[in-house]
């Protein structure tokens, strides 16, 4: 497991990284992570590919930082970059 265990989705949403894994049917690498917020916590698992294409260190400065924002706000904040990279995905 990575040193850095926070990351930023592109899209903004926080994230802790919990480990790396292998899928049981062909062995691909998986990360295994956590949503930490601005929404309801939950664990997720994602291809490492994509994890890495989305996902962004960020050390623990920068993750306090980020969470002493308004919640509601970073919602929105949040929703409309997702919803906008969707859109621009066609």
């Amino acid at each position: 497991m990575p040193d850095n265990h926070y990351y930023r989705h592109i899209d903004g949403g926080l994230y802790r990284l919990l480990h790396n894994a292998r899928h049981a049917d062909d062995a691909s690498e998986v990360i295994v992570y956590e949503h930490l917020w601005p929404f309801e916590p939950g664990i997720w698992v994602r291809r490492a590919d994509e994890f890495r294409q989305r996902f962004h260190a960020i050390d623990a400065g920068a993750y306090q930082a980020i969470v002493c924002a308004d919640r509601i706000s970073y919602q929105q904040q949040v929703t409309a970059a997702k919803a906008a990279r969707r859109a621009s995905r066609g």
